[in-house]
């Protein structure tokens, strides 16, 4: 069983009663994403809704993730980076490479490419192997992501998994110049966060300013949190949480996993400032705080991060 999920799908999660399975497309199609549907994917624009709704429910089909009842695969996480114009781009069309841990239906890569990226340069990884024919089916791009760059792998399987999974052997340690990590350690308490950052870096390349970059929910109060039904609990019954950072919290996971790997690094965090967050700086999540409040609290705040090899 995967380690990520501990379990099958709970009882009840792919109903489609819960709040976060959105029916209806409002601001979440928003010009970004229909530009790259349009340009890129070639979806024309009376037909864009319902090649979205198709995709959507085939990825809720595989699992209900509340990220994929609320379309944030047309969210381009990665692009919002403050680092994403000025050192990512550059760098991917200088030679660099990425990885994209978390890569869902694969909308930072596409982002990527449409903005000038060599597709050559870029990999993904997720835990459902699905995802792969998925995203080549919404994105409509087979003839320019190429293949082999997608790697079905859990980076929470135990040691001999890890190590046998293709991240490791057919990519390779030490190989990735860039690791994108949008809106996924989240996902996890701060043991498997942890657990997860030291593997990151067994993947990131060994040259100085390799770079760890991506986004995440926050808080002002760092801690663990208990998620809400129905994935609060796990298989046995144990209470499920997650850990939620503010920037110095952040930065003491990333300190402890360096250390842990004897990588010496420099780490940046901070949170959306109020202002701009309660404006909608980020609209795609200020929307999700100011209308979805059963997702969030009033303390939360997207937290942007980078983690740079010195």
């Amino acid at each position: 069983m995967a380690k990520m999920l501990d379990g099958p799908v709970p009882d009840g999660a792919r109903s489609v009663s819960w709040p976060w399975y959105h029916h209806v497309l409002t601001n979440e199609l928003t010009p970004d994403a229909e530009k790259l549907l349009s340009l890129y994917s070639g979806v024309p624009l009376e037909e864009m809704k319902a090649h979205i709704y198709s995709i959507r429910d085939k990825a809720w089909g595989i699992f209900p993730w509340p990220c994929v009842g609320e379309f944030w695969f047309l969210s381009f996480g990665l692009a919002k980076h403050p680092l994403y114009r000025n050192m990512v781009l550059p760098r991917l069309k200088a030679g660099q490479t990425l990885l994209d841990i978390g890569t869902c239906l694969g909308q930072d890569i596409r982002k990527c490419i449409f903005d000038g990226a060599p597709a050559a340069n870029l990999y993904a990884s997720d835990l459902f192997p699905e995802y792969e024919e998925l995203a080549y089916n919404l994105w409509r791009d087979r003839d320019r992501f190429p293949p082999g760059h997608f790697f079905a792998h859990d980076i929470l399987a135990d040691n001999a998994a890890f190590t046998s999974g293709p991240l490791m052997t057919q990519l390779g340690p030490g190989s990735v110049d860039m690791i994108a990590v949008t809106m996924f350690l989240h996902l996890f308490n701060y043991e498997n966060q942890l657990k997860t950052a030291t593997r990151i870096l067994r993947l990131l390349s060994h040259k100085a300013g390799s770079l760890i970059l991506g986004s995440q929910a926050g808080s002002i109060d760092f801690g663990e949190q208990m998620l809400k039904p129905p994935f609060h609990r796990s298989e046995t019954g144990t209470k499920r949480t997650v850990f939620r950072h503010n920037p110095e919290s952040f930065e003491r996971l990333w300190k402890e996993a360096g250390k842990a790997t004897g990588i010496p690094l420099k780490i940046s965090a901070v949170l959306q400032a109020p202002t701009d967050f309660l404006a909608g700086a980020d609209s795609s999540f200020d929307y999700a705080v100011k209308k979805r409040r059963y997702l969030t609290r009033s303390e939360t705040r997207r937290l942007y991060f980078s983690v740079m090899r010195i």
